[in-house]
């Protein structure tokens, strides 16, 4: 009677541990994962998606004053877009350097939120000011820059210490077709360098 009481118990924690061990463990997962099929509905034969690309080194560095720059587009007064849809064009440049000898053309992407009005203009996200957006031109100050499209590329110069090039733009308020507030009127793009 003794002995079975003793093996009872160690029985019963050897079946409750073996039964742990072979559980799926679903602690991390998506609920697609730990119940595939329930949330895609029927599923069916498919095909399958390649991903290619490379990590490279070809880079140019982007100078201080570039990475992190404040282009002041000035104050202008409601009633100027009575008459005009756009302000004067501000000037700013991005520059690189020490662009390795792969490196012989490059240009910008910018990215940031696009205006609901006008989708070629960056949108006004800091501030009270409506009905305006920011709108940026290559350096011709007539071929305009969309948001989220790469710039014209600009030529690698080259020098004994690597080379280098300056990447001129404009930018001006633009109204986007509704009607224009006061207020600050802020925006912010990152952008990113893209070598050819």
């Amino acid at each position: 009677m003794n002995i079975r009481k003793r093996i009872l118990p160690v029985a019963l924690a050897g079946l409750m541990i073996s039964g742990s061990a072979l559980a799926t463990p679903t602690e991390g997962l998506s609920p697609i994962d730990t119940n595939p099929g329930t949330s895609a509905g029927t599923q069916g034969a498919g095909g399958e998606i390649k991903f290619n690309g490379e990590i490279t080194d070809v880079s140019c560095d982007v100078s201080a004053g570039s990475k992190s720059q404040t282009v002041d587009l000035g104050k202008w007064a409601k009633s100027y877009f009575e008459s005009r849809t756009e302000t004067t064009a501000t000037p700013f440049t991005i520059s690189v350097s020490d662009c390795p000898a792969s490196v012989t053309k490059v240009a910008v992407l910018f990215d940031g939120d696009k205006d609901s009005g006008d989708s070629s203009l960056l949108k006004v996200t800091s501030g009270s000011a409506t009905g305006v957006g920011i709108k940026l031109y290559e350096a011709d100050r007539k071929t305009p820059v969309a948001i989220g499209a790469v710039s014209k590329d600009v030529d690698v110069v080259r020098a004994d210490s690597g080379g280098s090039a300056d990447l001129k733009f404009f930018a001006d308020y633009k109204s986007d077709g509704s009607t224009v507030s006061v207020g600050k009127a802020n925006a912010v793009s990152n952008f990113v360098m893209v070598y050819n």
